[in-house]
């Protein structure tokens, strides 16, 4: 059964683990932050800013029923730049969210794409989606800091309270 509460609580983990990762990156030198990876979405910076842009993106399509790419990485040129859109799209969803009922989330949304192409799709997909991306990136960060000597330890669901 898909909660309200379920996917606040997700959410809830998601930015802390955000805020855990940005935060080991920050000890970091320039160098080793923006270092291409050769992998992936290439450094860390460039996954902190996908993260941030594609939480951006899903968000305005369920609030406009546009999916646009309104965020430029030349508009995030740092990770102070990036903690602040992360911040920006905590307080967004957590109000988009605390807005929703239990029929909206289980409801369709219809928007459209940048190509025209209208699409149908459940919103706790599009919730799930981004759960399930940032989890994706959060691996890429974590194995990328381990490498630079932070670890960010477990940063297991389970062992978020």
């Amino acid at each position: 059964m898909i909660t309200k509460t379920m996917f606040q609580t997700i959410f809830a983990y998601q930015w802390h683990t955000y805020s855990h990762l940005l935060d080991l990156a920050a000890q970091l030198d320039e160098a080793d932050y923006k270092e291409q990876t050769g992998y992936g979405k290439g450094s860390m910076h460039d996954i902190f800013f996908h993260l941030v842009r594609a939480l951006n993106n899903w968000r305005q399509a369920m609030e406009t029923g546009k999916r646009l790419y309104t965020l430029n990485v030349e508009d995030y040129p740092t990770l102070e730049a990036v903690r602040a859109g992360f911040t920006k799209e905590q307080s967004a969803w957590q109000n988009l969210l605390d807005n929703l009922s239990a029929e909206d989330i289980e409801g369709e949304i219809t928007f459209t794409r940048r190509s025209g192409e209208v699409e149908n799709i459940p919103r706790w997909r599009i919730l799930q989606h981004l759960v399930l991306h940032g989890m994706q990136h959060f691996a890429e960060l974590a194995h990328l800091l381990t490498l630079k000597g932070k670890s960010p330890g477990d940063i297991d669901f389970i062992s978020y309270n």
